[in-house]
């Protein structure tokens, strides 16, 4: 019923600004029309599916090699709740709630 997901890509050996390689990689989310969010640190969307999300996150590691990246360390974090709909909005919300 829905898939959170938490991606970080990091290309290698490129030097301390790698900010236009990973911007290659939150293209390929929104160009696949998927919610997302950015952070300083990742960059976490929502999937319909796992099968879809992780299609989008080998996508989005390709795209780095694509833009000239020699190595790629990708770190995935899934969160699939099947009981609900399950939403970035959702968790927060219900976060929200105990506070």
């Amino acid at each position: 019923m829905g898939v959170v997901v938490e991606l970080s890509v990091v290309p290698l050996g490129l030097g301390p600004s790698v900010s236009s390689l990973v911007a290659e990689a939150v293209k390929v989310l929104e160009e696949a029309g998927v919610k997302l969010v950015l952070t300083p640190m990742c960059t976490i969307f929502e999937a319909s599916t796992i099968e879809e999300a992780f299609k989008l996150v080998a996508k989005a590691h390709e795209a780095l090699f694509k833009a000239g990246a020699v190595r790629v360390v990708t770190t995935v974090k899934v969160d699939d709740r099947r009981d609900v709909e399950h939403t970035m909005e959702r968790k927060l919300d219900s976060l929200k709630g105990k506070l």
